[in-house]
């Protein structure tokens, strides 16, 4: 048996809801897994062909990192759901529907039969918050005082709370977005350049 060309990897905790959820009209976010390196082209692939009335968007969601090279710092933006593209879609089986008549394949994560799985709610909610019009999370700075975390410029400014360890060499943070007990862990820029 040939093996896919596309090696397929479980989705990470909390990407996905555990358990299917009643359509009530609402955009819902859907991950599909495109492969690292192939979510851009999937993306754009996927807004081509399917019909305005089925996908909102399809999108690959990023976050702004800030490095230094050469002496110069410099922001760059990586991809923050490696390997996956986001599906907008208000209509969970009319998407379905319309992923299974295409001429190639497009696997989604979390898949039962023919039900596909959101985004938990709250995990889209914090990124439809934080993200901007590109779809990029961007970096944030604060600083700390008495072992407690204060952001203040930038999107995660209100999310001290789910900020779960800081690295402040590299000035990232790692958020957790899990609900309902599942544990995303993401990666956001955050500069600290001062502790009290």
């Amino acid at each position: 048996m040939a093996e896919s060309p596309l090696r397929l990897r479980e989705a990470p905790r909390g990407l996905v809801s555990p358990r299917p959820v009643a359509g009530d009209g609402s955009i819902r976010w859907y991950a599909a897994y495109a492969g690292e390196g192939h979510e851009d082209a999937l993306a754009a692939r996927l807004r081509s062909v399917l019909p305005r009335e089925v996908l909102d968007d399809a999108f690959c969601p990023r976050w702004e990192v800030v490095m230094k090279r050469r002496g110069a710092w410099l922001k760059v933006e990586r991809t923050m759901f490696p390997g996956y593209v986001l599906l907008a879609s208000a209509d969970d089986a009319a998407l379905s529907r319309a992923l299974s008549r295409l001429s190639f394949s497009v696997p989604m994560a979390g898949r039962r039969g023919r039900a596909l799985s959101p985004m938990e709610a709250e995990t889209q909610k914090w990124l439809e918050r934080t993200l901007d019009e590109r779809r990029v999370l961007r970096a944030s700075e604060g600083f700390i005082r008495s072992g407690k975390l204060t952001v203040e410029r930038g999107p995660l400014r209100g999310s001290e709370p789910r900020v779960r360890r800081i690295d402040r060499h590299k000035s990232m943070a790692w958020i957790d977005l899990g609900g309902d007990g599942s544990r995303l862990l993401l990666r956001a820029a955050l500069a600290v350049p001062r502790k009290e």
